[in-house]
């Protein structure tokens, strides 16, 4: 069968058409409506603006906004629930995510939650600078903290809101933590240094270590090298430095150096100890921490699909964690890839933006009638319990419809591949850590998607962007009407950028074209670009030009195999529009993902602070 015109053609009639999704009147709405159908994805800012839905809304705000952790979706009625990781990990990841958001979506960051959950935060902090877990039911009889988890929530948060503020008590908030972390440190037997064990009280000391060759105690220490390794760039306070050196010299020597990692246990210790490195090598120049850090998150890339599905177990046959990712591995993953695009390769780009526009998006929660299809299990029997299921006057739980309202806006806790759940115990359930984690995502792929950098505009992520130097539109697909033939040429898709200030501009071109394959018109005339690295370079644009991309979206499938076995996906671009098996609850690649109408960009802001 012949096509009714020409790709060239194509391109042709297709100019302009971008504005329709922008809302640009280079066309006519009834000349596109009669002629095309065009097609987007969600906006990164409506995303946000869910996801500060679930950390103001998914906590007990009689304990200050206190997060529930575990959610189990799959009780009748569904149940949520406080733990220790409620506190300073739990609530610092909130803090942290919910500052950024508001940062990003233009809000402030005095409102009633925001204040309330900041000085719960600084409640938890001793006199001695760390972060403490309270005397509960659920927690242990008497106070104690944890030099790893309880600690990198809290400097996470800490820090963002020292970048947000410029407020001097955060500044000695986190001195003071980094120095009673640095203070705890000792020589361990096997020569490096690293924490006396997991758990402090004042009443016993420190607990006996636990050997978990599964999971080295040094891996889940070294979580705090990356907030510290933050404010070290942030500062230049040199026993940051110091501190995540020891932790991360500790992990590596613990583990072969890194040859142990990424073969059995927790994926999110061992992606963070990466992104540490990473950092390290970054702020360091040291070209030993790049080298390393590259080709260990290039074995972690096996374990998941390049969709960002990544697991939250590594060969772990309990409870069929193996074959459920976590949004909190995801977010490392999308971090180290910014980061190696940034400072090592520009391809990692292509990375970042299929797990933005993929498994970021598609494992937000948006929805919750998918619940009702799973398999309720007796609390007694599931593998998440809580003593308020044995006894109700404990405290810390609520049962009720509320709790899946309020985790609209979160992450998949232990999602399957090709759905939501796969109706397994874990699958049915949430942990807040991921709802964090997907939220501060979110920021790192809206911040990252543009920078401006000596009066140059780099388009890295072919998302939607409001940047003070420019409105970025992402289009999926411009359908012509009636549709081409099942066998016919590829959709197209594009950009539509409105210039706000003058600027060199440079666009990444997708790793399913060429350069010679995007066709780009400045104010409706065709332009001539030339192909600079990964970049296409359309030389200096001035306010109010009106610049659009177009390239084919190119049709392919992968057939990928990971822990839970094979599965094949179907891509147009960068973008999964079908997967199977389709496992059972809450299929995530559907037609329903994508968008008919503008998205909202929200507001440009001056200044960006960085999340990296």
């Amino acid at each position: 069968m012949s096509l009714p015109f020409s790709r060239r053609e194509m391109l042709h009639k297709s100019a302009g058409l971008l504005a329709a999704c922008a809302a640009y009147p280079l066309v006519s709405a009834g000349e596109v409506a009669s002629q095309h159908s065009v097609v987007c994805l969600p906006s990164l800012y409506e995303r946000a603006k869910l996801a500060i839905h679930c950390l103001v809304e998914h906590c007990d705000k009689s304990r200050g906004y206190l997060p529930y952790f575990y959610t189990r979706m799959s009780d009748r009625p569904p149940a949520m629930f406080l733990t220790i990781w409620s506190y300073g990990d739990g609530q610092g990841r909130s803090v942290d995510a919910l500052s950024l958001l508001r940062h990003m979506t233009g809000d402030n960051l005095d409102q009633p939650a925001d204040r309330a959950m900041r000085a719960s935060l600084l409640g938890l902090l001793g006199v001695d600078g760390l972060s403490w877990c309270p005397a509960e039911p659920w927690n242990m009889p008497v106070p104690h903290t944890r030099p790893n988890w309880l600690q990198q929530g809290t400097l996470l948060a800490l820090t963002t809101l020292y970048q947000l503020t410029g407020e001097t008590r955060y500044r000695r908030l986190v001195e003071k933590n980094i120095q009673a972390l640095a203070g705890m440190l000792i020589r361990r037997p096997e020569g490096w240094l690293g924490f006396p064990s997991d758990v402090y009280t004042p009443v016993d000391g420190w607990a006996p270590l636990a050997k978990d060759p599964s999971s080295p105690f040094s891996v889940w220490s070294a979580t705090v090298a990356m907030p510290a390794l933050r404010y070290y760039r942030l500062t230049g306070y040199e026993p940051a430095l110091k501190l995540a050196s020891d932790l991360i010299a500790s992990a590596l020597q613990d583990c072969a150096g890194g040859k142990k990692l990424f073969k059995f246990g927790h994926f999110h210790c061992q992606s963070r100890l990466v992104t540490s490195l990473l950092m390290r090598g970054i702020l360091k120049n040291d070209k030993t921490d790049l080298e390393l850090a590259e080709s260990l998150y290039r074995e972690a890339r096996t374990l998941g699909t390049q969709s960002g599905w990544f697991p939250e177990q590594i060969k772990n046959p309990d409870d069929n964690r193996s074959n459920l990712s976590e949004t909190c591995s995801l977010t490392d993953m999308l971090e180290i890839a910014i980061l190696l695009a940034k400072h090592r390769d520009p391809v990692y780009w292509h990375d970042a933006e299929r797990y933005v526009r993929n498994h970021l998006l598609v494992h937000q929660i948006v929805d919750t009638g998918w619940v009702a299809q799973m398999t309720p299990i007796p609390f007694e029997r599931h593998v998440l319990r809580f003593p308020a299921d044995s006894n109700p006057t404990t405290g810390g739980a609520v049962r009720g419809e509320e709790a899946m309202r309020s985790l609209v806006g979160g992450f998949a806790g232990w999602g399957a591949v090709t759905a939501m759940s796969d109706d397994t115990p874990m699958s049915n359930s949430n942990q807040h850590c991921c709802n964090a984690a997907g939220a501060r995502a979110l920021y790192d792929a809206w911040r990252y998607a543009a920078t401006d950098k000596d009066s140059v505009l780099d388009v890295n992520l072919h998302v939607h962007r409001n940047h003070a130097a420019a409105e970025i539109v992402a289009v999926e697909a411009i359908r012509p009407r009636p549709p081409l033939p099942a066998n016919a040429a590829d959709e197209l898709g594009g950009l539509q950028i409105k210039v706000k200030q003058q600027r060199r501009l440079r666009i990444r071109v997708p790793e399913f074209v060429t350069a010679k394959e995007m066709q780009v018109a400045i104010n409706k005339k065709t332009a001539v670009a030339r192909e600079d690295g990964a970049f296409l370079d359309l030389g200096t644009v001035r306010p109010g030009d009106q610049v659009e991309v177009l390239y084919p979206m190119k049709a392919r499938t992968t057939k990928e195999q990971i822990a839970p076995g094979e599965f094949e996906f179907r891509w147009l671009g960068a973008t999964v529009v079908d997967a199977s098996p389709k496992q059972k609850i809450r299929p995530l690649f559907g037609k329903g993902r994508f968008e008919e109408s503008p998205p909202k960009l929200g507001p440009a802001l001056n200044a960006e602070v960085e999340s990296l």
